[in-house]
């Protein structure tokens, strides 16, 4: 089941970065971005042995990943 898991997120991520090589605007760029690392620390949690604390880790991690897309989209300064 696992290997089927990885097998949907790889596949996910392939269709994402296309779609972030084609991307005209930046904020579809950004959220391709958000979405592709997204996956691959989805796929990393998956592909290994984990307790708790690691877990949370993740879930951290995915946050702080938001919030640098949420301010550099604020604070941004030209026009995208």
């Amino acid at each position: 089941m696992s290997e089927l898991i990885s097998f949907f997120l790889i596949l996910t991520v392939i269709l994402i970065a296309i779609r972030f090589f084609i991307a005209q605007n930046s904020y579809e760029k950004i959220i391709s971005f958000y979405f592709i690392f997204t996956n691959l620390i989805l796929l990393i949690l998956i592909n290994s042995v984990t307790n708790f604390d690691a877990i949370l880790d993740v879930i951290i991690l995915l946050f702080l990943l938001k919030l640098m897309a949420v301010l550099f989209l604020l604070f941004n300064r030209k026009k995208i």
